[in-house]
């Protein structure tokens, strides 16, 4: 999420301000020159692994659970700014990985 003590910093639940997913394998790589203790790739759109906590549905909308993981919004309607991204599998364990789509919600 934006804020905290650097530019982006892990996400607390339910956050509007979310900055999008630390990529792991980054297809294009803006800012590489960029330095600093902290320096992260953040996926802004395309197909990213996500950390994930409960049911999700293909499709379902994503939003922050805290501590670095996603949920489903389930059936409520996300607030400006929650939107990680939307589930593109089932998930039917208590925490895994699955992979989303950023940036088209």
């Amino acid at each position: 999420m934006i804020g905290g003590p650097t530019e982006v910093t892990l996400a607390s639940v339910d956050t509007t301000a979310v900055a999008g997913i630390v990529s792991t394998e980054p297809a294009h790589l803006m800012n590489s020159a960029c330095t600093g203790a902290f320096v992260v790739a953040v996926a802004l759109q395309g197909r990213v692994p996500c950390k994930v906590v409960g049911r999700i549905r293909k499709g379902d909308i994503m939003i922050s659970a805290g501590q670095g993981y996603a949920r489903s919004c389930g059936n409520l309607e996300p607030k400006a700014g929650q939107i990680i991204g939307k589930a593109l599998e089932d998930f039917h364990e208590e925490l895994g990985e699955i992979e989303i789509m950023v940036g088209r919600s």
